[in-house]
This record gives structure tokens, C-alpha cells and sequence, in this order.
């Protein structure tokens, strides 16, 4: 073949494209997810056995995470702390998406806290008196359990966890013995609750409406008698939170059409008041007639 000027710019041309393409695969390349992408991190690298350590992931492209901490628990959220129960040194393996790792070395130091067999006994923490539908927090209490499987006593299957800590709402009102299994107990712990009716459920399965409200506003109008009256103050202001209220400290109370506070703040000054008589307590539902959002309260010096 002749060589010419335009076999010259043939590969010129030639060679020009081809250094494009392979810049354009190694900058492809360059931006898809690699593990020299991940933007992860573990602050204290050396941590006291009574201090905890913080994880985190910001990974652009992270969907899936898994840490896994050395000490036989792991974690599936981007980010959060995790503490050590023993001084050692531990490897912290991080996964994102079941393909990129990343791992970190993590030293504790100190003495592992000591517990009686007292600090071992397991109890329940939780309300003893809550609402159909509320969603209640209960609390293993205690050393040395790991593994936790509920039983709320009301027919649900169990719910098995490695957290001491577990939610759950009751769907319906009575009283249930909510049982607590661990490897560290021989029998199950227990604890008493008792569930009342949520505010629509009584409603829903009620026909007479006026004999209803009626009924809820004398109830109301009892309790905040009670406080007036100097009663136990934490029992009938948390009956008419749960009760009614679904939990809202800020629902409006209107005072004799004229002035207005939210309950709590009423409830806290009314039961200093001296010789307040609750004549009357009108209660205004929500749009969806489940809770009360406004108590009407009429009042009148005791005579």
C-alpha cells in the first residue's frame, strides 16, 4: 500500500478514535460502584468496654447493608452504634449490596462489668394499663439474655428476637399475661396488662350514639373531678390520655366557652385549684371519630 497524506490521516484518525474509546471505558468503568467507592467509615478505631462504637455507610449506590461486628451480632441499617460487652480486639466487616466489602479492626479496652446473679433475673418493663391499638413498648429488664421470645397472650404468635426491647398493639381490649422466654430462665417471666377499648372501637360497636357520648363525657367529667379533688393524679390523667385523648398532651380544653388550654397544661394547674366543681364536660371527636380532639369543660366554684 502507498503511503500517503490520506493514509496518514486515515490513522490518525483511526488511532484517535481508539484512544477515545478506551478513555471512555476506563471512565465508565471509573464511575460504576467498586469497592473503592464505598464511603464507609468506624469512629473509635481503640474504645473503652464501656463506651460504644459508631458505623456508618454514605455510599451513593448502597441498598443493602450488612455489619457484622466480631462479637457474633450484626446490623442491616447504613449506620448506628454497637458496643462491646468484653475488651478484645474485633474485625468489623461491612457488606453493601452482597458484593462490596469493607473491613475495619476495632480494639476494646478495659474490664468487663461484673453482675450478680441478682443483675441476671430478668423482669418485664412495661404499662400495665394502655389502649386497644396503641402501640406499647415492653422491655426485658436484666444481664445476660441474648435471645427473647415474646408471648402478648392473646392467641398472635409469638415474635422472636436478639433485642430486649419489642413493640406491639393489642387489636383488641381485655386483660392478657404477656410471657417472656430466654436461655438464662428456667420458666417464663410475666407481666400483667390491662387493654381498654379504644375510643372508636366502643362507637363502632355501640347503636346509640347519644347514649354513648353521654356515657364517655360523664366518665371524663369524673376524672377530672378526681383531680380537682386532689385523687391520684398520674391514674386519672393518663386514663383520660389513653383513653380519649390517644396519647395527645396538647388536645384543646375549653373553659366555660371563654378560655382554653391544652390538657396537660389544665390538668397540671387544676389539681392545685381549690374548690373547683366540674359541672359539665362536653367531648368533640376527630374527623374520623377516633379520638377527642376538644373537651368543652364547664366549671363552678363549690359551694
Amino acid at each position: 500500500m502507498l503511503w500517503n497524506k490520506n493514509t496518514s490521516k486515515i490513522v490518525g484518525i483511526t488511532l484517535l478514535v481508539a484512544a477515545l474509546v478506551v478513555l471512555a471505558i476506563f471512565g465508565i468503568r471509573s464511575l460504576l460502584p467498586t469497592k473503592g467507592n464505598l464511603k464507609s467509615g468506624v469512629y473509635p478505631r481503640v474504645v473503652d468496654v464501656s463506651d460504644s462504637i459508631y458505623y456508618s455507610d454514605s455510599s451513593d449506590f448502597g441498598r443493602q447493608y450488612r455489619w457484622v461486628f466480631g462479637d457474633g451480632t450484626q446490623s442491616f441499617t447504613p449506620a448506628g452504634r454497637h458496643k462491646y460487652n468484653a475488651p478484645g480486639n474485633y474485625t468489623v466487616v461491612l457488606t453493601v449490596n452482597n458484593k462490596f466489602t469493607d473491613t475495619f479492626f476495632v480494639s476494646v479496652t478495659g474490664t468487663a462489668p461484673t453482675f450478680s446473679l441478682t443483675d441476671s433475673l430478668i423482669t418485664i418493663d412495661a404499662k400495665e394499663l394502655a389502649m386497644q391499638g396503641e402501640n406499647i413498648v415492653f422491655r426485658a429488664k436484666g444481664q445476660g439474655a441474648t435471645e427473647f421470645v415474646w408471648d402478648f397472650g392473646d392467641g398472635s404468635s409469638p415474635v422472636s428476637t436478639t433485642s430486649d426491647m419489642v413493640q406491639y398493639a393489642y387489636p383488641s381490649d381485655g386483660e392478657f399475661v404477656v410471657r417472656l422466654k430466654t436461655r438464662s430462665t428456667e420458666y417464663p417471666v410475666t407481666h400483667k396488662i390491662t387493654i381498654v377499648p379504644s375510643y372508636k372501637a366502643e362507637r363502632d360497636s355501640l347503636a346509640n350514639l347519644d347514649a354513648i357520648y353521654q356515657q364517655y363525657e360523664n366518665d371524663f367529667k369524673y376524672h377530672l373531678q378526681q383531680i380537682a379533688d386532689g385523687g391520684d393524679f398520674d391514674q386519672h390523667y393518663y386514663y383520660l390520655l389513653r383513653r380519649y385523648l390517644c396519647g395527645n398532651e396538647k388536645a384543646v380544653m375549653k373553659i366555660n366557652d371563654q378560655k382554653i388550654n391544652d390538657f396537660n397544661t389544665y390538668c397540671l394547674n387544676l389539681q392545685f385549684a381549690k374548690n373547683i366543681l366540674i359541672q359539665s364536660v362536653k367531648l368533640v371527636p376527630d374527623n374520623d371519630i377516633h379520638c377527642i380532639k376538644m373537651a368543652e369543660v364547664k366549671t363552678d366554684k363549690k359551694l
